[in-house]
């Protein structure tokens, strides 16, 4: 299977495990385009075709879009923020969310976009832009960011607050600031007045990229297993908290049989922070995935790069992109794998329970009812 084929089915693959309540909002759309210009093509979740874009045509969670040469395209979403693309972009959204963030998030594998976020937005949810490089959590109204081929990213703030983050630092941009991050930056900085050429550095990336595709791609083949390793520590953690997780469980089944009232709820307090716990490590394992797939979007592109009949021919280091290939298309299986593990408990449910194991509780001191709430909990996972 394809790489471009894999990367296809992993908005599937992640919806088929999350919880009920997320598969019902992503049936909703999250946007419409309300305006294209030339070649701008959207890929369903799910799906194998592209459909040329649309003003009107829906967005919903973990769609695809990406732009050619002459496309530009702008959506409107249900919260009234604006996302617009310039040409030569690819871009993912909302894909890989935690059932227990309350978060937007657009994947940018590389090309340019503009955001702005509005108030209602806010209100509800955080919104984040990730690319191979850095993370851009808003903090603000409007921003443009640029992943270029070579790694290069750009971020421009028009107003309000962005933070970028490469995972060595990090700098919060203010209004007319911006900053310039690659591959090799350690400190993230601000420049102020910061005014890019946007058309000449995407023209250099290109240059950069084909000067030495092994450079790029090295770095890019590194992150991925890197990441992946560091995915598998967090899942693997997951599964350790759950299993005693279900210990506890089993011991406060135990102590109600018993009438052991204290050994109940001291088992039942240690549910709740295991619980809590999960939440945290489930957040984790999101974040970590959006990062996995955007250097999985780049280095399939990189791919595309080095089998293009024309552009191949400019290429150094195109071998070494294609000897790469099976390699990363196996660990993005794994990916999946692991994915699906790590994310496979509904926390939004799990969370309601605890409350209701925690009302059941109250009650159960006040009226010394002997029934089982940790019955409940087997039924429902």
């Amino acid at each position: 299977m394809k790489i471009q084929h894999i990367i296809a089915g992993l908005s599937v693959i992640f919806l088929g495990i999350v919880l009920s309540s997320s598969s019902l909002a992503a049936s909703e759309p999250l946007g419409s385009f309300s305006k294209v210009t030339g070649s701008v093509t959207l890929r369903h979740k799910g799906a194998v075709d592209w459909v040329q874009a649309q003003v009107e045509l829906p967005v919903y969670y973990g769609d695809t879009v990406r732009s050619g040469p002459d496309g530009e395209g702008e959506i409107v979403f249900t919260d009234e923020s604006l996302l617009k693309i310039t040409p030569n972009s690819r871009l993912a959204i909302n894909t890989i969310i935690s059932p227990v963030e309350k978060k937007n998030s657009v994947l940018l594998f590389f090309g340019r976009i503009w955001s702005k976020v509005s108030r209602k937005a806010f209100k509800n949810r955080s919104f984040e832009v990730q690319t191979p490089t850095a993370v851009c959590g808003v903090r603000g109204t409007d921003f443009t960011t640029a992943a270029y081929e070579d790694g290069t990213l750009l971020v421009q703030v028009g107003s309000g607050q962005v933070q970028v983050d490469n995972d060595a630092s990090n700098t919060i941009l203010s209004a007319s600031q911006g900053t310039r991050v690659s591959f090799a930056t350690q400190q993230v900085t601000s420049e102020t007045e910061f005014q890019p050429q946007w058309q000449d550095e995407e023209t250099n990336s290109r240059q950069s990229l084909f000067a030495d595709g092994e450079k790029y791609g090295g770095h890019v083949h590194r992150q991925i297993r890197q990441r992946r390793d560091h995915l598998k520590q967090l899942v693997d953690k997951a599964a350790r908290l759950a299993e005693a997780k279900a210990d506890t469980i089993a011991a406060a089944q135990q102590a109600q049989e018993q009438g052991d009232d204290l050994a109940y709820e001291e088992n039942l307090a240690q549910a709740t922070r295991l619980n809590e716990e999960i939440k945290t490590l489930n957040k984790e394992i999101a974040y970590h995935g959006r990062r996995l797939e955007c250097h999985f979007g780049l280095f399939a592109h990189y791919g595309d790069l080095a089998k293009d009949p024309e552009l191949s021919k400019q290429f150094k280091g195109k071998d070494f992109i294609l000897d790469q290939l099976d390699d990363v298309e196996s660990i993005y299986a794994e990916f999946n794998a692991m994915i699906e593990e790590g994310m496979k408990i509904s926390m939004e449910d799990m969370e309601d329970l605890m409350d209701e194991m925690r009302m059941k509780m109250k009650g159960f001191r006040q009226k010394q009812e002997k029934s089982d709430p940790f019955k409940e909990m087997d039924q429902k996972f």
